[in-house]
């Protein structure tokens, strides 16, 4: 059990090593690398997708996780040490098999080195899996899950947190403990189906912090998202901004889009007006609500409609990405007093209208941040953003 002295003991400590960081260097360096075995032609490479969850992400010692596709277009699972050594990561059981893009996609590390993730096998079907710091496997699926099984989060204590696919083809969020038992949920009134053209998300779970608070999100009747709060004591709690749209494809944190979420309870997500803008926002623990908008953003606001990568530490630093007029990702940091700073990886695609760009994911708390960007031909490649 994690008590409150030592989450502050780790607090004081993130903000020493962040001083240290913040002396030791002049300015942001940007890494970039690739797993070994990545694929090199379009559509394959280090990072995320088409059809894909994306997920690069990075503890406080400064070990990444993630996965790549290889030039037969299997996922493997890699671990890049803080030192840029490579571990590949294939589970037992996942689909090696030439073209048939199944394989290993870790989601999740926490700074024990434990890493939580899905594996495909021979017949499609997703499982998830946990990595114990030591190397050793452990399967799972959800109870009832019908297709897939997606990990998505793991906190210090290991309870991991993600959702599934329930036997009507909807998507419900679930919870695993430390010992193993799996509890589910769906939020107050979410979707069951979609009419035609429409897309229902169901509800997903994509972040818990030490204490067990999970957040996530859940698309309702009228297919409007909405962010759900799990308290450690099963309590369902629903939050949407007060400036959200209410119809189809609007609402807040979409069940793919609530990522952020801190040690003190700060939830950071995007927001979709009722003309189709979107904006990002910081919930404070106590309901308080910030907008923000990156400078440069084009006339969608950020531009991500779903699934949208954010990133936040426990120094309520965020990371993101943003849509600027010509159609190029570029990536954010936004500082805990709300100063932004833009950036693209070496070597993006920049080409006006290609949507490539430079995707973070994931910060810790010396200001670490990881992603992928997309280069000219298509190709994924890692990236490192020392502070």
């Amino acid at each position: 059990m994690t008590t409150n002295h030592s989450v502050s003991r780790r607090f004081i400590a993130s903000l020493c090593a962040l001083s240290i960081a913040v002396a030791a260097n002049a300015g942001p360096t940007i890494i970039t690398f690739d797993a070994p075995g990545a694929g090199t032609g379009s559509g394959q490479g280090t990072g995320c997708f088409a059809g894909t969850d994306c997920s690069v992400l990075i503890n406080n010692f400064g070990v990444i996780t993630g996965y790549y596709l290889d030039a037969n277009n299997v996922f493997h699972g890699f671990v890049r040490s803080r030192e840029g050594k490579f571990t590949t990561l294939d589970a037992p059981g996942a689909d090696l098999t030439a073209n048939d893009f199944n394989g290993t996609v870790p989601n999740a590390i926490n700074d024990a080195g434990a890493i939580t993730g899905a594996y495909y096998d021979v017949n499609n079907v997703g499982h998830g899996f946990l990595r114990s710091p030591e190397g050793g496997f452990t399967s799972f699926d959800a109870p009832g899950s019908a297709g897939y099984t997606n990990p998505v989060a793991i906190n210090l204590e290991s309870g991991i947190v993600g959702y599934y696919g329930d036997p009507n083809g909807q998507a419900r969020a679930f919870l695993r403990r430390p010992d193993g038992s799996l509890t589910t949920w769906s939020g107050p009134g979410a979707c069951t189906s979609a009419p035609p053209g429409g897309f229902c998300g169901g509800t997903a779970a994509f972040s818990i912090n030490v204490f067990g608070t999970v957040a996530g999100g859940y698309d309702d009747a009228n297919l409007a998202s909405h962010v759900l709060i799990r308290t450690p004591a099963g309590t369902l709690q629903t939050f949407s901004d007060p400036n959200a749209g209410t119809g189809s494809g609007q609402g807040t944190g979409c069940p793919g889009c609530s990522r952020g979420l801190n040690v003190f309870g700060v939830i950071a997500s995007y927001y979709i007006d009722a003309n189709y803008v979107t904006h990002g926002f910081v919930r404070s623990p106590w309901g308080q609500v910030t907008t923000f908008d990156p400078p440069g953003e084009g006339p969608y606001g950020i531009g991500c409609a779903a699934d949208c990568p954010i990133g936040l530490n426990d120094l309520g630093a965020i990371t993101g990405i943003y849509l600027d007029a010509n159609n190029v990702y570029r990536g954010f940091v936004r500082s805990p007093d709300g100063t932004f700073t833009t950036f693209d990886a070496p070597g993006a695609d920049l080409t006006p209208n290609d949507f490539n760009g430079t995707f973070p994911y994931g910060i810790n708390d010396q200001g670490m941040i990881t992603g992928y960007y997309i280069d000219a031909k298509g190709v994924a490649h890692g990236f490192l953003r020392l502070p």
